[in-house]
């Protein structure tokens, strides 16, 4: 029998409960700032952007030097597509990273109770204006400007990557203000699967994740026209 993948996972234990940790908190942060702008103050779009950003930023910090700091499966995904992480690694942090979204979840629902559930537990929420082919692209676009900012600042090596994780942070940031009202500003998997399903708000869950998924080739892109060319 093959026994590699478990070989993997030993191997990488430390890394993949970097990614789960990062993740969690991510997650926890993001959506207990939108519930709490429902359920007890009204920090309003700005403040969930800044939530959302500062607590993305703040675990990159901490989790780079373990694992990488993804903490996004479409940024796991783009890395792997430009080769730059083993599949086998890739499988087990995208793991880790899902089953970190639905642990925030159950937190989310502990702390705020069952009426959040009308609310997503926080997850994103698809305006009614918006029709999925919008939602599809809003999230591809926000989703690769994500990935250009990974790889040209913790992938390339003529990048600072002392300051990827605060410009990931920004971007993360931005995006919030903009797409908030529009999509939730997920551009990450594990921003929706955890609180959309054990919500019961799963109906629109395919545009959180085709959306980035499709925003991850951007990977491909940026590794073909700037690395590849780059060291010619």
């Amino acid at each position: 029998m093959n026994f590699s993948f478990l070989g993997e996972w030993v191997s990488h234990w430390r890394a993949y409960l970097a990614e789960f940790l990062g993740t969690f908190v991510f997650v926890l942060i993001a959506s207990g700032a939108v519930l709490s702008n429902v359920f007890y103050s009204e920090i309003g779009t700005v403040g969930i952007a800044l939530a959302t950003g500062l607590s993305i930023t703040s675990m990159m910090y901490a989790t780079l030097h373990i694992s990488g700091a993804h903490l996004n499966p479409a940024v796991t995904v783009a890395l792997w597509l430009a080769q730059k992480i083993k599949g086998n690694l890739a499988f087990f942090y995208v793991i880790s990273q899902i089953l970190a979204s639905f642990a925030a979840a159950l937190v989310i629902l502990l702390i705020f109770g069952s009426s959040s559930r009308e609310f997503a537990l926080g997850g994103p929420v698809l305006a009614e204006s918006v029709s999925g082919q919008t939602g599809l692209v809003v999230e591809a676009i926000l989703t690769a400007v994500l990935v250009f900012a990974v790889f040209a600042t913790l992938v390339d090596r003529r990048g600072t990557v002392s300051f990827g994780p605060l410009v990931v942070g920004l971007v993360v940031t931005i995006a919030s203000l903009v797409a908030l009202p529009i999509t939730g500003a997920a551009i990450n998997p594990a921003r929706a699967i955890g609180p959309e399903v054990l919500s019961g708000s799963y109906q629109a869950l395919a545009i959180w994740i085709i959306g980035p998924l499709a925003g991850s080739l951007f990977g491909l892109v940026y590794d073909f026209v700037f690395l590849r060319k780059g060291t010619r």
